[in-house]
């Protein structure tokens, strides 16, 4: 015992150390654990929007048998979401800005949800396709609120920062997630089960949101661009339309021209729209920055990289090896375990290199994934090229997305962080789009008159593999001369 605190009664007793540290670290602990929760169920919607994205790849001879679907009618459930989802983007940022990201947030995913529990349920192929433009919009309202979201939970720069790196990464991770959830719901039950994962999810995340995201600024008030909205929205599906009608009639057919030159007309006529607007879809002091262009121009490599390789190496695995619909999805789990553990890993890169840096190494990377693609043949082993490209392409992929999220929206206004969210969705979405229809289209322009149909497959696989290892060394040069490769600062 303190012999002075025991004897005289004017020396108070030291009070213990363990209720006090508590008072000061529980509010600290507190804030944290709801960031992190905030953080959680942002991401789990951008990863669950970009799932849906290759839900009905995998699994797409037995919702054709189920439904009755041909071959284009199997095309359009996946074309569907993704014209609804890219073409409603930037109206679904500024939804977010006008009624308030928080609302918007949960009135896309509740829309999403609803709509993929209905396509558990869908009796035929036609309800299946109208299911997934609903689809499709409900996530153009959510996908850009979410990402404008993720600022007002990280308001410090430097936080902020990390967390887009991190964000760069969830739509590839989602979309590999796809593909192993359609081949196994598939395989063990029905492809239904599918949908039906997709709605829990949202539907969860829709209750929560109330609880843990914050309301984000004071909605901001005015007349919606419908003008705009709806030119920008023509524009892209028609685009959009053309590239999926690439792989049913070749490319230098009316059924692709036409559509892709009226779909450019009205993007033209948007740009021409959006400058004569008080309160512009897109205003055009946006796209002034050509840092922010070229994010956004960069941004749409990543996806086409991942969605290509999945395509292509999907159809290698079934057409030429003579895999099933699962074990060819269970072939990508490492490609999705990689991709995860880099986009964990990206952010420390992406801060230390700087988003140039990362985006040319990216873009190098990716490169030579697909030159290891080209290597295969008709008789080639999983554990070899194939295995090799696998875990080397996700490297590229995050290290691309993480530095393209990051100088899309670096310097970009409060106000206009829906509206950044919108434009690099829409560069996203809209590379799945372009790469299936480009090298697919190659592929099938180069497949050759092997000793066997298995070798002559490969043989479109292998150029068209080589082709993308040329797009990315090229991107990647472009991104060194043009706009300059810088030491990176300590």
């Amino acid at each position: 015992m303190n012999h002075d605190t025991a004897t005289n009664p004017k020396v108070a007793p030291a009070a213990p150390a363990t209720p006090a540290s508590t008072a000061t670290a529980a509010p600290a602990t507190t804030v944290a654990a709801r960031t992190g929760a905030a953080f959680a169920l942002l991401a789990a919607v951008q990863a669950v929007l970009n799932t849906s994205v290759t839900i009905t790849s995998a699994a797409g001879p037995d919702i054709a048998a189920d439904l009755g679907l041909g071959a284009s009618g199997l095309v359009w459930t996946g074309a569907a979401y993704t014209l609804a989802f890219s073409g409603l983007l930037l109206l679904g940022g500024r939804m977010a800005d006008r009624y308030g990201r928080r609302n918007a947030f949960r009135a896309g995913i509740a829309l999403f949800a609803a709509a993929s529990l209905a396509g558990a349920l869908v009796p035929g192929g036609s309800w299946l396709i109208t299911i997934r433009l609903l689809q499709g919009a409900g996530a153009a309202v959510a996908a850009p609120a979410a990402m404008a979201l993720v600022g007002d939970v990280f308001p410090v720069e430097a936080a902020r920062r990390r967390a887009m790196a991190a964000w760069g990464g969830l739509s590839g991770v989602g979309a590999a997630l796809g593909m192993q959830l359609a081949g196994a719901t598939a395989t063990w039950a029905s492809w239904r089960w599918s949908f039906v994962a997709l709605a829990l999810v949202g539907f969860m995340v829709a209750a929560l949101a109330g609880r843990y995201l914050p309301a984000g600024p004071t909605p901001t008030r005015g007349r919606v661009d419908v003008l705009g909205a709806a030119l920008v929205t023509g524009g892209v599906a028609l685009l959009s339309l053309g590239l999926v009608a690439v792989g049913t009639h070749g490319w230098l057919t009316s059924a692709v021209l036409l559509p892709i030159g009226a779909g450019f007309g009205l993007l033209l006529g948007f740009g021409v729209a959006e400058n004569r607007v008080a309160a512009p879809l897109m205003p055009l002091r946006f796209l002034a920055s050509g840092r922010r262009v070229g994010a956004l121009a960069t941004g749409m490599l990543a996806p086409i990289a991942g969605s290509s390789a999945a395509f292509l190496m999907s159809l290698y695995f079934q057409r030429v090896l003579g895999w099933s619909a699962l074990r060819s999805a269970l072939g990508f789990v490492p490609y999705t375990l990689a991709l995860i553990a880099v986009s964990a890993t990206s952010v420390p890169i992406v801060a230390r290199l700087g988003a140039r840096r990362t985006a040319f190494l990216g873009l190098v990377t990716m490169a030579l994934a697909f030159l290891l693609f080209g290597r295969i043949d008709a008789e080639s082993a999983y554990v070899g090229a194939p295995l090799v490209g696998m875990l080397v392409l996700p490297v590229g992929i995050g290290l691309t997305a993480a530095a393209a999220v990051v100088g899309a929206t670096r310097g970009v206004s409060a106000g206009d962080a829906a509206l950044a969210g919108g434009a690099f969705n829409t560069s996203m979405l809209m590379g799945p789009t372009i790469g299936m229809a480009l090298f697919a289209s190659l592929a099938d322009a180069h497949t050759g008159t092997g000793p066997s149909p298995e070798q002559a497959a490969t043989d479109g696989y292998v150029f068209a593999f080589h082709a993308a290892a040329a797009l990315f060394a090229v991107a990647a040069a472009a991104v060194a001369v043009l706009r300059g490769i810088r030491p990176a600062r300590a």
